[in-house]
């Protein structure tokens, strides 16, 4: 590889404020649109090939010397919607980033593989042999290998982490540390606001970087409206850019380019293409959304547990996550107070005074069960003006498996010596021992639409332009190309055909990188200049 200095200062994005012209033209081989985990390994892939990339991101462009620890501007700055992305009931918030990096920069940096079972059943059930875990193997190791994917040792994992070790143990449960992309951790637990040392490694400090080195140029609050195609072939793209402060239009972009690849995430990519009225060929576009729903398992302790010191994110629970073992993950991670507001977790008035006068004492469990696929997203009205829905309803299997998922949990607290664990219900309810969680159980019902029974949110939609080798089935093929228009891909998480529980980000990793690798290898299908 050949290295390249970058500023120290930043990187070179053009942002609204760069703009003078009313209407900007450019050209490129390859427009990506999106600057998270997918469109940066894309682009630092393509651009080392030797191709002109242009990067064209929604959000701002957030340097790491402008982030700071107050998580209530960081939710309004770097994440969709100021945090508040809701389905179209309103009771369950979808969290995802935006800016530079994506949700890369605001996430717990957690890697973790699909599991081995998921992959081979996409390769047996849908012919996605390229998806097998030994053919996806050697992409997984790469992208780990730049990330410096790295298992948290001993000093990494806090007390609340300790906390369900502890109870683990004594319940002979199986636990393993998790594995984060962190290079010599700073321990401040601050994960969720941007990482201001910089050892997370976020796409805002690798790949983009690496990509900028190699030629790409960067654009930052660019709202992509319109993929453009030419006798059913990608063209390029239409973009406002947007004035993140004043929210006024600056410029409008048109990007001619040869190669258009979608980075936009799992509820953004199925909008943009049915705006453009692309990858509908089999119906599903927007569908088959999951959106990885979890709960948050809260235990009091009767000594502090401080448990927003040190890594945010310490162990995980595997003993239920096998393919027969009702596919539940359960990690360790007590987040700041103002991230529990959009679930109603903080309470108010006299019970809000309440929680934060104990919240030293607690210690978190966060809880994830396989979801079904139920949901969908759409795009209304006019393609600029218009509105986005999110369709998605807790199921009553959801309902069941999530109150399996409290019950597993309270007893790793109580065998932790918690003296009370909350559960995650809009009814607020508190148990003090084992013998009255099956009571309170009982009280969790499923209402009409699964509504305003538990208090559930959503890190990791996937599944919207799902990936398949029957284009009447499916929005992508296996290279993640859409079955309807040559040189449009799509490489973010919409593309996996089902929910793997955990964290997908190295997934989407390596699905990239396997993606890029496919489009250099054939580049003469792609490239005709």
């Amino acid at each position: 590889m050949i290295f390249r200095e970058v500023p120290k200062d930043g990187l070179p994005v053009i942002q609204a404020r760069d703009h003078v012209d009313k209407i900007l033209r450019l050209k490129a081989d390859v427009v990506i649109v999106g600057a998270g985990c997918g469109g940066s390994i894309l682009a630092f892939e393509l651009a080392s090939a030797g191709h002109s990339v242009i990067i064209l991101e929604s959000g701002p462009y957030i340097p790491s010397s402008d982030m700071h620890e107050d998580m209530a501007e960081t939710l309004q700055r770097s994440y969709v919607d100021g945090a508040l992305q809701v389905n179209s009931t309103f009771d369950v918030p979808v969290f995802q980033g935006k800016g530079m990096g994506g949700s890369t920069v605001i996430d717990a940096g957690i890697a973790f593989r699909a599991p081995d079972y998921i992959l081979q059943s996409w390769a047996d059930k849908l012919g996605l042999t390229a998806m097998s875990p030994d053919k996806l193997r050697p992409f997984y190791e790469k992208v780990e290998s730049r990330l410096s994917v790295h298992i948290n040792e001993p000093h990494e994992i806090n007390e609340c982490a300790n906390k369900v070790i502890q109870g683990c143990d004594d319940l002979g449960w199986s636990w393993k540390p998790l594995a984060r992309t962190v290079r010599e951790c700073a321990l401040t637990g601050h994960c969720l606001s941007g990482c201001i040392s910089d050892r997370k490694q976020s796409a805002l400090v690798t790949y983009l970087p690496w990509a900028v080195a190699m030629g790409a140029k960067l654009y930052s609050d660019c709202h992509v409206w319109q993929i453009l195609t030419t006798n059913g072939r990608a063209s390029g793209v239409l973009a406002n850019v947007i004035d993140s402060e004043s929210n006024e239009k600056v410029t409008e972009i048109r990007v001619d380019a040869q190669l258009v690849i979608l980075a936009a995430g799992a509820v953004q990519s199925p909008m943009l293409l049915q705006k453009s009225r692309l990858g509908n060929q089999s119906g599903l576009l927007g569908h088959n959304l999951y959106l990885n729903p979890f709960i948050s398992m809260v235990g009091r302790f009767p000594q502090a547990v401080y448990g927003w010191r040190g890594a945010l994110t310490g162990v995980y629970v595997d003993q239920f996550l096998g393919p027969h073992d009702g596919q539940m993950f359960m990690m360790s991670g007590l987040p700041e107070p103002v991230q529990l507001l959009s679930t109603g977790g903080l309470g108010v008035g006299k019970s809000h005074m309440q929680f934060m006068g104990d919240y030293r004492y607690y210690a978190m469990l966060q809880v994830f069960v396989q979801d079904e696929g139920q949901g969908y997203v759409h795009w209304t009205g006019d393609p600029v003006l218009g509105a986005k829905h999110i369709e998605w309803n807790l199921s009553p299997k959801n309902l069941e498996d999530f109150k399996q998922g409290i019950a597993r949990s309270a007893r790793i607290f109580f065998a932790a010596g918690a003296e009370a664990v909350l559960l995650p219900t809009f009814d607020k309810m508190e148990v003090t021992s084992v013998f009255e969680l099956d009571k309170a159980l009982e009280k969790v019902e499923y209402s009409p639409l699964g509504m305003y029974s538990l208090r559930v949110a959503s890190l990791n939609p996937q599944g919207t332009c799902r990936m398949g080798m029957d284009p009447f089935t499916s929005v992508v093929n296996d290279v993640c190309e859409l079955h309807d228009t040559h040189g449009v891909f799509v490489t973010d998480a919409s593309v996996l055909p089902e929910s793997v529980t955990v964290s997908p980000k190295m997934t989407v990793a390596a699905v990239a990188s396997y993606v890029a690798d496919y489009i250099i290898k054939n580049k003469k299908s792609y490239f005709w200049s």
